[in-house]
């Protein structure tokens, strides 16, 4: 799979160590989760999972001061230069990681108006729709990826999630696993989606 995905950063910020404790705290079945493409992969294991038959917890307990202090270095560096991909697609993944989709939604949009074809920032924005109740406008987004990216893993792993919980599609969902599949045999999380696509098929029957 085409990486993209900004270097990894030397440790967890705390906005990303409160993302990952409320994740464990919740529970959910195999496929109840979607896959952030363009965080660095030590955002939390496995890409951020989320349980997606119920909306990821909020993290509206964090308090804001920690979240301020972690977007405030990156707004001034947009001041000076409004059009940077990296700072922009950098804010969209802390609102992201704070379950703030409004705000995600509108950095990863800006991002995209300089680089339409980034299918990790475009899938991440299509997780944040879903994420704020709008599965449809989240397929269309991962529809838009897979046109720019035919061969992008984790947009065909989100679409067979968000076609399972998000619009009760087990045949669309197990269309979509199985492409992974074959596109990438060696899939890291295969195990995972082979588990995926049991259970889907075993609700066709």
């Amino acid at each position: 799979m085409k990486n993209v995905t900004p270097k990894k950063k030397a440790g967890w910020t705390n906005v990303q160590v409160y993302t990952a404790i409320a994740v464990v705290l919740v529970v959910g079945g195999i496929a109840g989760y979607l896959l952030h493409s363009s965080a660095p992969s030590d955002s939390s294991p496995a890409s951020s999972p989320s349980t997606a038959t119920n909306l990821p917890p909020s993290l509206a307990s964090t308090p804001d001061r920690m979240l301020d202090a972690e977007v405030k270095p990156l707004l001034q560096k947009l001041d000076t230069n409004p059009k940077d991909v990296s700072t922009l697609t950098e804010l969209g993944n802390i609102y992201f990681d704070a379950s703030q989709w409004t705000s995600a939604i509108g950095y990863y949009t800006r991002a995209l108006n300089e680089t339409p074809k980034n299918p990790d920032v475009r899938t991440d924005m299509g997780i944040s729709y879903y994420y704020s109740g709008d599965a449809d406008r989240a397929l269309k987004e991962f529809d838009q990826a897979l046109r720019d990216d035919p061969r992008h893993a984790q947009t065909l792993f989100n679409m067979g999630v968000v076609k399972m919980n998000g619009k009760n599609d087990p045949k669309g969902a197990i269309a979509a696993w199985e492409s992974l599949l074959k596109i990438d045999p060696t899939y890291q999380d295969r195990p995972k989606v082979e588990s995926m696509l049991a259970e889907a098929r075993a609700k066709l029957k």
